[in-house]
């Protein structure tokens, strides 16, 4: 959810302040005096049970963690997490207050207010308060309330109008005290933290200066870390930046339990060191020869999802106020820094250097880099080593053929984050707004800018919240990993017992235990470790600036696969079925030549799909697969490094990969390209374009790119059968070979064509097949409504001489050699022509 504003709450804590003074009550005793309540103890759980207990935990400015219990609901599991959790804030903060100097820029954290967790029952809980953290939709509920920092010692200062009580929903992991702790620390980092170190620095420099006390303010601060220097950045990460930020991990919207299973299989997710992030597994499959020499005594190293740094460079001074693009482009990165304040891999900086001509470091010198965002990489690794597992004994007739419990476990010796190598490494990429001329352009951008650097390594698709990363117009390449969620979840009368003492690495019960089905589940797994390993390498590589979004796409998303061209149905169908026609194809298939891997010794998943549209600026795009035989064959490419996906990717990338081209099917052993119709229009399909277009060299070749069901290619097809009449009738069928392709079952395998905009006409010149002529709409460029006449795309067409005079005007054609075909035709078609105009 959100941040968002409830005045409600803050007028009510008012107030509260108004009525309150420390550690005393309004409740009025017997005699009507105020009574003294016991000092407030900001240690361990919390219970507020009355708007007072809970306005004391608000006091001052911070950040609470409240937990909304009621008396009907189990809540014992998560107050014992919270407590737990609770008391390890209580132990940082001592050793914080103890190692801190409380004279550096963030030294003096330790003296502010630590984050709270606390209970509040819903039954005794003022409605008032309620009514301010609403909506609650299940219990417990868990919600965030950050009030205004107090930059004043003195704790005086009023709250601004514009810096109200914020309130947002509890979104992340919850599993463990670990889970929560992360979430609240990462939080009051963000949100008080942040607030005293840009904020409130700047009012004690303000003190200091005049002399004479200033009248404080309690406010909020985007949730931007402000520092004067980059060393001064720097020094914080190393000693708050696991605090500041946490690992990004795998999530996915599982349809159901089995769902839920099977994904935490895949990544890794029993018994999950959340400290790691991504797709980390606690063991290594020895499924081959360069694996099976692994040593115990050995440390390896495995380079894990790095945090992601957006950095704003501020040459600008506050004072300076006329200066607008600056404060534009600053207003621009704190809405983003609020938008984001959830992604716990991505954490925001500004470096407000007012007397130097330069942020240095990550940001070249020049006026022209003030208000330049930097996208920053901080590397992560885990250093582990491997001890060889005792085999579970388990009394079935599996063990014995088991290769689950002859793995190598890996121990997790450290987690290295590299701080101190952000000094010597430049930028990923900088964003200068100075380079777009408004607003809208900066705006836009910025999203787009945002979006690419901070897209995780590797996203499980679903379609409320990945989807629009995934698919927005301005993503090109896609490397895509299909994997079965449907495997393993066979009822079977083999029952593997649950011993009293939980093994960590066993078998999960819920799935069925085979030979084959963990064959099949060990593979996939496996596939995702490399794909995983691959988009690291990728990332870290020489094509770090190129934005290649890595997807992982299970079979439950048939629209997902469908889009890819991804055919799982046949081989079911067969074997569910086996009714085949004498061509081969079942009697009730589409006409079309989709991707699916045809050995019949493999199975269907998982299958690594890449496409580029990149030079393809419509549908159309590039499109590359690597079957299950192909991603499991040994490699040049270490495992470690994403094995045979590294080198497929590369491999595409560079234009060395063979594409598969979408097609109609057709009965290509008949020798004979054309499809009859009707109009003697040409069919194009996918597999016949290169011998019925670009092999023809003497031909001028017109082709209508069409889809079935498109209203608008329906009646410009009515033209396009009239336009074919005509080039019959002036004898130029021998110049000029009229075709149509439908894109909805056909790719176009040429790098000019656009099969945005249908339909489409695009003129293949004879001997410049190369570069075909868009057959653009009928404007002037110049005219007030160009945009809009454009839009209408080809509906200026009205019959098919509109068509013959198009190409006549583009100087290709040999006028001679047309006239010399049929004169006495050409002549009474050039009357007709002028009849009807």
């Amino acid at each position: 959810m959100m941040l968002g504003k409830r005045s409600l709450l803050r007028n009510y804590l008012i107030l509260l302040f108004v009525c309150l003074y420390p550690a005393v009550s309004c409740n009025n005793d017997d005699n009507g005096q105020n009574s003294m309540e016991e000092p407030f103890n900001p240690m361990g759980l919390q219970v507020w049970d009355t708007a007072a207990s809970f306005n004391q935990a608000l006091d001052g400015g911070g950040l609470v963690l409240v937990i909304i219990t009621t008396s009907w609901c189990d809540q014992e599991d998560v107050e014992l997490l919270a407590a737990q959790a609770a008391q390890k804030i209580d132990d940082i903060f001592l050793r914080i207050g103890n190692e801190s100097d409380g004279e550096s820029t963030f030294g003096s954290a330790a003296s502010l207010a630590k984050p709270l967790i606390g209970t509040m029952p819903y039954e005794s809980a003022s409605q008032l308060v309620l009514d301010g953290l609403a909506p609650i939709s299940h219990y417990p509920a868990l919600k965030f309330v950050s009030t205004p920092l107090n930059c004043s010692k003195d704790g005086g200062g009023e709250i601004s109008d514009d810096d109200e009580t914020k309130i947002w929903d509890y979104i992340l992991p919850r599993e463990s005290a670990e889970d929560i702790y992360d979430s609240v620390m990462m939080y009051w980092s963000r949100t008080v933290l942040s607030t005293h170190i840009s904020n409130c620095r700047e009012a004690t420099n303000t003190r200091k200066q005049s002399k004479t006390k200033t009248e404080s303010t309690k406010k909020h601060n985007p949730p931007i870390f402000e520092f004067t220097s980059q060393t001064e950045l720097i020094s914080f990460l190393e000693i708050h930046g696991e605090r500041v930020l946490r690992p990004a991990q795998a999530t996915h919207q599982h349809q159901n339990r089995f769902q839920k299973e099977l994904f935490e299989f895949y990544t890794g997710l029993q018994n999950y060191n959340n400290s790691i992030g991504g797709i980390f597994y606690p063991f290594q499959q020895t499924m081959d020869d360069k694996e099976v020499g692994l040593h115990d005594d050995h440390v390896y190293t495995q380079e894990i999802d790095p945090y992601i740094l957006l950095v704003q460079c501020r040459l600008s001074g506050r004072s300076s106020a006329k200066e607008k693009d600056f404060y534009e482009s600053k207003k621009l990165f704190e809405d983003l820094a609020t938008e984001m304040l959830h992604r716990t891999d991505v954490a925001f900086f500004a470096l407000d250097v007012t007397k130097a001509k330069s942020c240095s470091g990550w940001f070249p010198a020049g006026k022209i880099y003030d208000g330049a965002i930097a996208a920053i990489r901080v590397e992560r690794r885990v250093h582990y080593s491997y001890s060889t597992s005792m085999r579970e004994k388990i009394d079935n007739n599996f063990a014995e053929q088991s290769s689950w419990d002859q793995r190598q476990h890996r121990v997790i010796q450290n987690i290295t984050t590299e701080w101190n190598g952000m000094k010597k490494r430049m930028s990923l990429d900088l964003f200068v707004p100075a380079e777009y001329s408004t607003n809208e352009d900066v705006m836009s951008n910025l999203t787009k800018f945002s979006v690419i650097h901070t897209t995780p390594t590797v996203m499980w698709f679903d379609t409320s919240r990945v989807a629009q990363f995934a698919f927005p117009a301005y993503r090109k390449v896609h490397a895509v990993l299909f994997i079965d969620l449907a495997l393993g979840h066979e009822l079977t009368q083999i029952q593997i017992p649950v011993s009293t003492t939980r093994n960590d690495n066993r078998w999960p019960d819920t799935l069925s235990h085979s030979p084959e089905i963990e064959r099949l589940l060990l593979n996939q797994q496996r596939a995702v470790q490399m794909f995983y390993n691959a988009a690291l390498q990728y990332r870290s590589s020489e094509h770090k600036n190129e934005d290649v979004v890595f997807l992982i796409v299970p079979s439950s998303e048939t629209r997902i696969l469908n889009t890819f061209g991804i055919d799982i149905w046949t081989r079911l169908d067969e074997a569910l079925f086996g009714v085949m026609n004498e061509d081969g194809r079942k009697s009730d298939e589409e006409d079309i030549d989709e991707f699916t891997c045809h050995s019949d010794s493999s199975p269907m998943m998982p299958i690594m799909a890449v496409t580029d549209s990149s030079d393809r600026p419509g549908k159309q795009a590039s499109r590359y697969y690597l079957c299950s035989d192909d991603i499991s064959a040994p490699s040049d490419v270490l495992f470690e490094n994403g094995g045979a996906m590294k080198s497929f990717i590369d491999k595409t990338l560079n234009g060395t990969a063979v594409q598969f081209t979408r097609s109609e099917w057709r009965d290509l052993e008949s020798g004979d390209d054309v499809i009859p119709t009707t109009s003697n229009v040409t069919v194009v399909t996918g597999n016949t374009f290169h011998s019925l277009v670009m092999e023809r060299e003497a031909e001028h070749t017109m082709l209508l790119i069409k889809t079935l069901h498109c209203g608008h290619c329906k009646r410009f097809s009515i033209f396009w059968n009239e336009f074919q009449t005509i080039i019959q009738a002036l004898n130029w069928s021998s110049v000029i070979n009229v075709c149509k392709i439908d894109v909805s079952k056909n790719d176009v395998p040429h790098p000019n064509v656009d099969a945005w905009d249908l339909p489409s006409v695009y003129y293949f010149p004879a001997g410049q097949k190369e570069h075909p002529i868009e057959m653009a709409p009928k404007y002037d460029i110049d005219s007030i409504d160009a945009q809009y006449n454009y839009d209408e795309g080809l509906s200026w067409v009205t019959s098919g001489y509109d068509v013959v005079e198009w190409i006549l005007r583009q100087g290709k054609l040999d006028l001679e050699l047309l006239a010399s075909l049929d004169a006495a035709k050409t002549n009474a078609i050039n009357e007709d022509s002028e009849t009807q105009s």
